[in-house]
């Protein structure tokens, strides 16, 4: 496994899918291996349902796993961290704060 990239998920449906359409696009054109290892940090919206589509639709990159409470972002980065097999780890947001697409440049 080339890249692991966690994300800290904290209510967050409405942002979640296209989240994963635009990582999924990037390691894709990257040709690399890659894993996307979501934490569901307690939140209270429809996150975990829409975490859970997600994996169902592509279980060979996806991993989610959920706290039993809110621990904090840095707690489930850190969880996050626990899962990843990839030999280089990144972290992303989970609101597109951050744009996927400048992944390739951080790599570089």
């Amino acid at each position: 496994m080339d890249y692991s990239i966690v994300v800290p998920v904290f209510n967050s449906e409405l942002t979640l899918e296209e989240l994963y359409e635009r990582l999924q696009k990037e390691f894709t054109q990257m040709a690399v291996s890659w894993e996307v290892v979501f934490v569901d940090d307690g939140s209270a919206d429809d996150s975990w349902k829409v975490l859970k589509n997600i994996k169902e639709s592509d279980p060979s990159h996806v991993k989610a796993i959920r706290l039993s409470k809110n621990f904090g972002q840095h707690n489930a980065t850190f969880c996050g961290f626990s899962f990843a097999r990839g030999k280089f780890v990144l972290t992303i947001d989970d609101d597109l704060q951050h744009p996927p697409e400048e992944i390739p440049k951080l790599i570089e």
